[in-house]
């Protein structure tokens, strides 16, 4: 476990056991000295973390932990642990070892620490500030000059708009300012000064620019008129806080004072980004974020009670729990404070004294004042003891779209494991294609639906294309056995909107690859097979809610809802069909280009809606009546053996081509005159009845049948796929390239895409690429924040921020968002974005953007 950086980093991307072992057995202490010089900072820092030394520059912030590399801050302030090897970036040891944060933390956030907190040293006013929503903040005072405020939260309402135009008139003042001072350094610095601490101006440095210098404080002036100052009492917390409908958010703020009187404090956030309101004209001048930070703000009062905490006498005392983090203050004695884990990463940072911290078993970790120690969230409980105060700080762990996402995706790994996958699958494809399709769905049977192997595949090829509608009832027809629920796929067409990348897979374009595996170390799946895989889940909630029919998942766009299905109580046995939506707000963009499935509070369909402006949808909904609702339409529909045999019935004579989703569900949800008005308003459909005239009496008598069977009226559920649902699609080059480029991405997107290609369990190497598989990468090559699986990159190469799959680079570049996949190329050129699949290339290949 002893040598070099490089071994050790080797250790821990191979997740030694005896690292692992040490790590978790003793409270982590990040590096001390993540100082960072701000121009109204001070020499604090350096004498509350006892360093010694002296700085040339005034240090404003020290980083007490920052190890979350979706965060631009976090990034460039990375805390680094001193192993017995070397030192580690905390965000890799996080990475290898996720039992550092626990389960649920990881499935909520990834392998990152979100909390940032960190100690500041207040000697001059900084800019006013915000935070997007649900980003609270909170301030334990360690040390303040008498008389020492911080602005927090608004004294009284504003104006947001009148904030804004205030704010830019004050700017172009300011940039004449600065070309006034252009060639002066030391007049830029005095004028500066003046301006953000408010004091008179000599007139030989106003000189021609008095007027601009009135506006920019008169501006200063009226924004701190209406912000609350804050006393900044010792051992008080200011809880940057305020309570909105959905939690938690920060309100507005400008941290320190006009009159320099100083602040240390301990501030706790979490990563995120911070707009600037306004900058007091402080020069040179910094890029604001008005219209940004005001949108992001509640404009009205605050009470200035509601923000200070003043913690009781307790040996330990709740602070703040806001939904979003929790600040415990504990007062250590001699024999010690018992405290349970939780199952959570707890941040300690101790604030005065000298105190210990002990584990199940291990080392005793000692800490001394300003620092700061992670106590690892495999420990259930530990004890703090010594003579002194810290402070104990824990994200709170809330249902995210990852973690959402993640619950879904387990879903389908477990029904696959346990065999609940379907009994009967049914594939259409094209005519000729039937046993290709029919052996790699057989191939890939114990990977996608059931472990024991125990799925009967039938493939009916259309050697016609006939439409949704058509082409399934065809395959109904087709069937030897009807049992329970079975899932369909269609898997028809020419591929043309890919060749010719899809010629290398027999010309069907959903035997394109995805980077999705349906288990840990199983295979990578094609889009069909991925998005059949996907609708598993939906087939078992429809088993296990009594449904009998097939459900059908059209095409190659694999769903994966981030609603807990299993949680679902749905009683699917008097449902003639199920749609599929996701609830999400009426806008003008999905209002105009997506159908809607009304639903009533039970879940019962309504009306089937198509394209239509916001105003007209939102119109419709309201004569639904009282509970109603709206969701966005995914397509895919289950349909009874009964509805089945209605549309035979009805339907099956029919030649030519015709669609599910071309009117038939909105006909059997439309009474008489909302169908008429639909045909005056709908061209689309119109051009539907002067090629089908009957199409409506054909479908007013599958449902008298239906009725007439189950001595009911028609029953169509509503399945709420929840609003973080995934949906990948494969069916243009610019959603392949999506699909492959966010295995890249530094956010919570690109960690699930890595979760669901199997490629999240790979630590990020120094210089924060992820390699897998048998990927060779020459030591000249100049590569970074790249994913490299089983690859050859060779001399020289310079790749940054790109995705290499199964490929062969020589020499050459390629810039972030780049994918090359299944390709060999001597000499790429390609700067942002490209998209290279399949290509070879003896010579040089340019890419352009």
């Amino acid at each position: 476990m002893t040598g070099a950086p490089d071994s050790m980093l080797a250790a821990v991307a191979r997740r030694d056991p005896e690292l692992r072992a040490w790590i978790l057995a003793r409270a982590l202490v990040p590096e001390p000295d993540n100082l960072v010089a701000r121009p109204w900072g001070g020499d604090a820092i350096r004498g509350h973390k006892r360093l010694g030394g002296r700085d040339l520059e005034p240090i404003g912030e020290s980083f007490e932990v920052a190890a979350d590399p979706w965060d631009a801050e976090a990034r460039a302030h990375p805390s680094t642990v001193q192993l017995p090897g070397g030192r580690v970036p905390l965000a890799t040891l996080i990475h290898a070892f996720p039992e550092l944060v626990g389960s649920d933390h990881l499935d909520a956030f990834g392998p990152r620490l979100p909390l940032l907190p960190k100690l500041l040293d207040i000697h001059e006013l900084l800019s006013i500030q915000a935070h997007p929503p649900g980003h609270p903040e909170a301030y334990l005072i360690l040390a303040a000059d008498p008389g020492a405020t911080l602005y927090v939260g608004w004294r009284r309402d504003v104006d947001p708009n009148e904030l804004t135009a205030d704010i830019a008139r004050a700017l172009t003042h300011g940039r004449r300012i600065e070309a006034a001072c252009a060639a002066d350094d030391a007049r830029a610095r005095a004028l500066s000064r003046a301006l953000v601490r408010g004091q008179p101006i000599d007139p030989a440095l106003a000189h021609g620019i008095a007027d601009d210098l009135a506006a920019v404080r008169h501006t200063s002036d009226v924004l701190l008129d209406a912000l609350l100052a804050i006393p900044a009492t010792v051992g008080t917390v200011i809880h940057n806080g305020v309570r909105v409908r959905n939690g938690v958010d920060s309100t507005v703020h400008a941290l320190g004072n006009r009159t320099g009187a100083r602040v240390l404090a301990l501030e706790l956030r979490c990563t995120g980004p911070t707009f600037r309101v306004w900058d007091h004209g402080r020069l040179p001048l910094r890029a604001v974020d008005t219209a940004w930070a005001l949108a992001a703000l509640d404009h009205h009062a605050v009470d200035p009670d509601a923000l200070i905490i003043r913690p009781g006498p307790g040996t330990v005392e709740r602070c703040v729990d806001n939904g979003v983090f929790e600040l415990d203050l504990v007062r250590a004695d001699p024999l010690g404070v018992e405290l349970s884990g939780e199952g959570r990463m707890t941040v300690v940072h101790a604030c005065e004294g000298e105190i210990a911290i002990a584990g199940p078993d291990g080392p005793v970790t000692q800490l001394g004042r300003g620092t700061t120690a992670l106590v690892p969230a495999t420990w259930s409980s530990w004890r703090i003891a010594g003579a002194g105060t810290a402070v104990l700080a824990r994200t709170t762990i809330p249902r995210t779209a990852l973690a959402a996402r993640t619950a879904g995706l387990r879903r389908l790994e477990r029904i696959v494991a346990t065999n609940r996958g379907p009994s009967d699958v049914v594939a259409i494809t094209n005519g000729g294609d039937g046993h290709t399709v029919h052996s790699r769905l057989a191939g890939l049977a114990t990977e996608i639906f059931r472990k024991d192997g125990g799925t009967r595949i039938t493939v009916v090829e259309e050697h016609t294309r006939r439409g949704q509608l058509l082409g399934l009832l065809d395959a109904d027809r087709s069937l030897a056995v009807r049992a329970g629920v079975m899932l369909g796929i269609m898997l028809p067409g020419q591929g043309t909107r890919l060749s010719p990348l899809t010629q290398r897979w027999h010309g069907i374009k959903p035997f394109v690859p995805m980077p999705v595996r349906s288990r840990r170390g199983g295979p990578w799946l094609d889009a069909g097979a991925a998005s059949v895989w996907s609708w598993i889940a939906v087939a078992d909630l429809l088993a296990r809610g009594g449904f009998a029919g097939l459900t059908w998942k059209w095409g190659d766009e694999p769903q994966i809802p981030s609603t807990d299905l299993e949680q679902c109580d749905i009683d699917f046995s008097a449902c003639d069909a199920v749609r599929f939506g996701i609830a999400a707000p009426i806008t003008e963009d999905l209002a105009l280009n997506k159908e809607w499935l009304v639903c009533d509070a039970n879940g019962q369909l309504v009306i089937q809606l198509r394209r239509r402006g916001p105003i007209a949808l939102r119109e419709r909904l309201a004569s639904a009546g009282g509970g109603a609702r709206a969701l966005v339409h995914i397509g895919s529909p289950a349909l009874s053996f009964t509805m089945l045999d209605a549309l035979n019935a009805e339907f099956g004579d029919l030649s030519g081509w015709l669609d599910v989703d071309g009117y038939l569900f909105e006909s059997l949800t439309h009474d008489d005159s909302a169908w008429q008005a639909e045909t005056e308003r709908d061209p689309g459909l119109r051009a539907l009845l002067a090629d089908r005239p009957d199409f409506r009496a054909r479908t007013l008598r599958v449902r008298d049948r239906i009725e007439s069977l189950t001595r009911r009226p028609l029953r169509i559920a509503v399945v709420d796929f929840g609003t973080d649902s995934w949906w990948g699609d494969m069916g243009q080059l610019s959603r392949a390239h999506a699909a492959f480029s966010a295995l890249g991405r530094n956010d919570a997107n690109g960690e699930f895409a890595r979760r669901l290609a199997d490629l999240d369990a790979i630590v990020p190497d120094a210089n924060g690429n992820r390699i897998g598989g048998n990927t060779h990468l020459d030591l000249s090559a100049h590569v970074r924040s790249s994913v490299l699986v089983d690859a050859w990159i060779g001399p020289g190469v310079d790749l940054d921020g790109a995705v290499a799959i199964d490929a062969q680079i020589g020499a050459g570049r390629a810039g972030p968002g780049s994918v090359v996949l299944a390709s060999t190329i001597a000499d790429l050129r390609a700067s942002v974005d490209a998209c290279i699949f399949a290509a070879i290339a003896d010579a040089t290949l340019v890419v352009p953007t």
